[in-house]
Order: C-alpha cells, then sequence, then structure tokens
C-alpha cells in the first residue's frame, strides 16, 4: 500500500499578533521621530550658527575700517550702495537709506551668509526683503572703547520673524509690540547669538530679555548692561 502525506499548511499570522506588531511599530516611531526632529534642528542650529559667527566676523572688519565704530543700523549712500540691489527712501541729507547689513555687506561677500536654514527668508541683497539676524539696537554706531565689556555684550542674534510691524531687522532686550524685535528662541527654544568680542554661543531669552522698557537711561534692570554700552560699568 502506498501512503500518501497531506501537504504542510503554513501558519500565517493571526488578527492579534498583527496588532500586537503595529502597536510596536507605533510605539518605535513616537518615541524616534523627535530624537530625528530634534538631530535635524539641532544641524540647522550648527549651519545658523557658523553664519551668524562669519558674520560677526564681518563686523569686527567693518570696525577696523570705520575708526572702531560700529555700523548705524541705517545709512545714506549711494543707490546700490556695495550689494548692487536698489536702496530704500531717499535720505532728507540726500542718498538712499540702506540698513545695517548692506553697511557691512563686502565683508561677507555673498548673501548665503545671511540665512538660516531653520527659517524660510532668504535674504537677497535687496532693502526690503527680510533676513534672519537682527544688530543690536544700543550699539548703533557706538565705539568699540565704549564696550567696557565685550564678551557680555549682545552684537547679533537670530531675529524675532513673527513681529507684523516695527524694524525686524533691529533687537533690543524690551519689545512693546511696536519698537523693535526680540532675539527669536527658534533652535530648540534658544536663538543664536554673537558677542562684541566675536565669539557665538545659544542662549535662552529669558536670560537676554529686559522687564522694564528703556526709557533713555539705565535702569537697576540687569539685562540694560548687556545691551547698551552707556550702562556698563
Amino acid at each position: 500500500m502506498s501512503s500518501t502525506q497531506s501537504p504542510t499548511r503554513k501558519r500565517g499570522f493571526t488578527l492579534i499578533e498583527l496588532l500586537v506588531v503595529i502597536a510596536i511599530i507605533a510605539i518605535l516611531a513616537a518615541i524616534l521621530f523627535p530624537v530625528f526632529s530634534r538631530a535635524r534642528e539641532n544641524a540647522r542650529r550648527a549651519s545658523c550658527m557658523s553664519n551668524i559667527k562669519n558674520m560677526g566676523l564681518a563686523f569686527m572688519q567693518y570696525t577696523q575700517d570705520y575708526d572702531e565704530r560700529m555700523p548705524r543700523t541705517t545709512t545714506c549712500g549711494p543707490a546700490t550702495l556695495e550689494t548692487g540691489k536698489p536702496a530704500g527712501s531717499a535720505c532728507a541729507t540726500g542718498g538712499n537709506l540702506h540698513l545695517w547689513h548692506h553697511s557691512v555687506y563686502p565683508y561677507v561677500k555673498s548673501p548665503q551668509a545671511y540665512l538660516d536654514p531653520s527659517v524660510n527668508k532668504d535674504w537677497d541683497g535687496s532693502y526690503a526683503a527680510r533676513m534672519p539676524f537682527g544688530f543690536n539696537l544700543g550699539l548703533n554706531g557706538v565705539a568699540l572703547a565704549s564696550i567696557l565689556t565685550p564678551a557680555e555684550t549682545l552684537v547679533l542674534a537670530d531675529s524675532d520673524q513673527s513681529m507684523a510691524t516695527g524694524n525686524f531687522y533691529i533687537i533690543d532686550a524690551r519689545s512693546d509690540g511696536t519698537n523693535w524685535s526680540q532675539p527669536d528662541p527658534r533652535h530648540l527654544d534658544m536663538f543664536n547669538m554673537v558677542y562684541a568680542d566675536g565669539h557665538a554661543k545659544a542662549q535662552k531669552l529669558e536670560n537676554w530679555r529686559a522687564q522694564v522698557t528703556w526709557t533713555g537711561s539705565c535702569s537697576t534692570d540687569p539685562m540694560w548692561p548687556k545691551w547698551r554700552p552707556a550702562c556698563q560699568k
């Protein structure tokens, strides 16, 4: 007699097993996706830090050519200045209005340096285009000799792009919503900045925000010496 063997049946996954596998994948994704997101933002922050540090070096070069003085927030010059882009409105004293980032452009030499990968704004060199960095209003045209604590004085920082009004290219320790921007903590709740001695660092906004509005004279608020040389002793 010949005997025949019935074919072996392959056992498939049950519905419960499939649900368990899907649940495990979902848990792993929930754990790993934030890690990947932070890793990407850390890479963007590093790129921004490199660019803003180069901007700080451009400021140092500028001061050596202009009697050791910081650039002014606005200045009058030829129609296109060094960027070859149209300037702003006409100046009352003659010429056309330019912003601080036009003044330091010859030392930067590329709009790519005015770039933060975390901000979808590419400065093209023109007057009206927004840019991701802001210049400390308190250093407007000041002499380097008047900055007594350069290692603690802010020059440039990530600028707040959310303001509907105001000067986004200038930053200050206090903003009432109509005047100047504050630093923008867009890199994992921190902002990149450059000090007057040239070194760069990431900081938290609460360490740089004054509680007392500037009234033209120094107050007891400990933030103002970090922003204005006139308050340094």
